[in-house]
């Protein structure tokens, strides 16, 4: 019989984690598990199989995915990909992070039930699937019993390759970009820790004059950060695919010095598309960069404005695309999905 999969991350705004549930949930198809994707309501994704009814209101997602969902599905397994699932029906859940429980501060207010939803719904999940051996620590040291969580590791997006010229100089001119620059992704998220990288930018810029191009915005479930300025700091806002791509294939280094990661996809993607990163020293990305990449304290501006002034000046380690593949994530998740292997053996 096939999973169910809560398809609600379809009809919410793209962010990286649901670009991430997106992935898992091809790969899982592609590798052969039977699953029908259902969502709130009527829904245009490729993805989506089956329309459930929404109830009307400001919570009537949350009252779908809690209550609606799980009688619809009548006891079959719900696969559910963004951190939460329903409580009163468990099944396999993907925990990305810990972010709202490890830094309440980084969260708008109404993010501190939404924080110990997730660690109830990883509690009680039959299976809990991770994307690093970071986060399987911290749900370990929460109460999680390491036998029901399986660790996978999310891949690059094939296409984040290295982009043409001419889709670079397109991306150039419309930010008014006529020199070097850096990049970083995320920026409006606290964690992300954008003051880090605008003061190791000011102080690289006296050596070697660049822009910083700051990518992303704000989100109603992150606290505050004051919208940065100057002259050579341009902020595109949330940017399409191909902007990203080009961007990344442009610029001379990427910035990500964040503070919290549960795994960090953005480094790897510079990495593919032949830039190099700059990452923070964390649990995370440390282990998702596996030694690819410059890793640097924390909040350490002086560092930081280092490494920076190696990248700008071509002094880092020439990058090479992230190895793992969707195929393999596929593979992974059909062995860690209840069936999942039988179908492949079935195939």
């Amino acid at each position: 019989m096939s999973l169910i999969v809560d398809g609600r991350f379809l009809t919410a705004k793209a962010t990286g984690l649901h670009r991430v549930a997106r992935g898992f949930v091809s790969a899982a198809k592609d590798a052969g598990v039977e699953l029908e994707v259902w969502t709130p309501g009527a829904c245009d994704d490729p993805l989506a199989d089956r329309a459930i009814r929404l109830p009307a209101g400001r919570v009537g997602g949350r009252l779908w995915e809690q209550v609606v969902l799980p009688a619809a599905a009548r006891g079959r397994t719900i696969w559910s990909l963004t951190n939460t699932a329903p409580l009163a029906r468990p099944g396999v859940v993907v925990i990305h992070d810990l972010a709202a429980s490890i830094g309440p501060a980084w969260f708008a207010g109404s993010m501190h039930l939404y924080a110990r939803s997730v660690l109830a719904t990883a509690r009680r999940a039959v299976r809990v699937i991770t994307v690093s051996g970071a986060v399987r620590a911290e749900l370990v040291a929460r109460g999680v019993a390491p036998d029901r969580i399986t660790v996978v590791a999310p891949a690059v997006d094939e296409k984040f390759v290295p982009a043409p010229a001419d889709e670079v100089d397109r991306v150039r001119r419309s930010l008014g970009l006529s020199g070097d620059f850096a990049v970083m992704v995320g920026w409006a998220d606290p964690r992300k820790d954008v003051a880090t990288a605008l003061a190791a930018h000011a102080r690289a810029a006296a050596e070697h004059p660049h822009a910083l191009v700051l990518i992303g915005s704000g989100h109603p479930t992150f606290a505050p950060v004051s919208m940065p300025t100057g002259n050579d700091i341009m902020v595109t806002g949330h940017s399409s695919d191909a902007d990203l791509i080009a961007l990344l294939t442009g610029a001379k280094v990427l910035l990500y010095p964040s503070r919290y990661e549960g795994f960090g996809l953005p480094p790897l993607e510079a990495m593919a598309c032949g830039t190099p990163a700059i990452a923070s020293d964390i649990a995370a990305l440390r282990e998702s960069t596996a030694g690819s990449t410059r890793l640097v304290a924390p909040g350490d501006v002086t560092a930081w404005a280092d490494a920076l002034l190696d990248g700008l000046r071509g002094k880092l380690r020439p990058p090479t695309r992230p190895q793992r593949t969707w195929r393999s994530v596929g593979q992974e998740l059909a062995d860690a999905l209840p069936g999942g292997s039988d179908a492949r053996r079935l195939r």
